[in-house]
């Protein structure tokens, strides 16, 4: 375990725990300050999601000649994807910047505000259905079938390598599972906000020292 997990899971540990005892203790000040718009944990997304994104445009980049342009370009489109969840976290900056929201947003937006996590279309809410459900599947594909099959499968682990999938180590794994675990001690419904706060930085720590780190870092290259 790198210096910078050390450092990390204690912090993590330390805001969940903080999280569960506000959620008990004074549920209104960790609904209406905590989990809200705007609130703490909300911004610790963003910040989140932009330093897995910047991680991953900086992996491109040192990476590209070595590794060839497939796997630089997937290394973008992640660090595109998770910049894009970032600033959907923000409202796209709306609320720093305060601009109106277009009027297919006032009218398909819980909220009323310019993103995509809060529309409702036919019913059916993007944000249960596309990024909470996504990661809870991402999260199963990654911290428990692709680690399985990886040093099993030649197709697999090719593939894997070739588009820049970063795999979790045991012990990220677990910290995955005692996550969820503990997430389900807070009795708000906006507890989801706390297990997808955990998930991206768990994610993190996993892109920064994966199971299939070798490919990640130029010390195993050969120049």
């Amino acid at each position: 375990m790198k210096l910078f997990e050390k450092l990390m899971y204690p912090i993590l540990v330390l805001f969940l725990c903080l999280a569960i005892n506000i959620s008990h203790t004074n549920p209104q000040y960790f609904e209406s300050a905590m989990v809200a718009e705007d609130g703490f944990f909300q911004w610790m997304i963003f910040y989140t999601l932009l330093f897995a994104s910047l991680m991953c445009f900086y992996r491109a980049s040192i990476l590209k000649p070595f590794r060839g342009a497939t796997f630089s370009t997937c290394l973008s489109l992640a660090g595109i994807v998770f910049l894009a969840f970032a600033m959907d976290e923000i409202s796209w900056g709306q609320r720093l910047f305060h601009f109106s929201s277009p009027a297919y947003f006032l009218n398909h937006n819980t909220k009323m505000q310019f993103n995509f996590h809060h529309l409702v279309i036919g019913g059916f809410h993007f944000n249960n259905i596309i990024f909470t459900l996504s990661i809870k599947i991402i999260a199963t594909m990654y911290f428990l079938v692709l680690p399985f099959f990886y040093p099993k499968l030649e197709k697999i682990k090719g593939f894997v390598n070739k588009i820049a999938i970063p795999l979790p180590r045991y012990t990220q794994t677990g910290a995955y599972i005692i996550l969820a675990g503990l997430t389900r001690l807070i009795p708000s419904e906006l507890r989801f906000v706390i297990f997808e706060f955990g998930f991206y930085w768990i994610l993190v720590l996993m892109m920064y020292n994966p199971l299939n780190d070798e490919i990640f870092s130029r010390k195993s290259l050969i120049r």
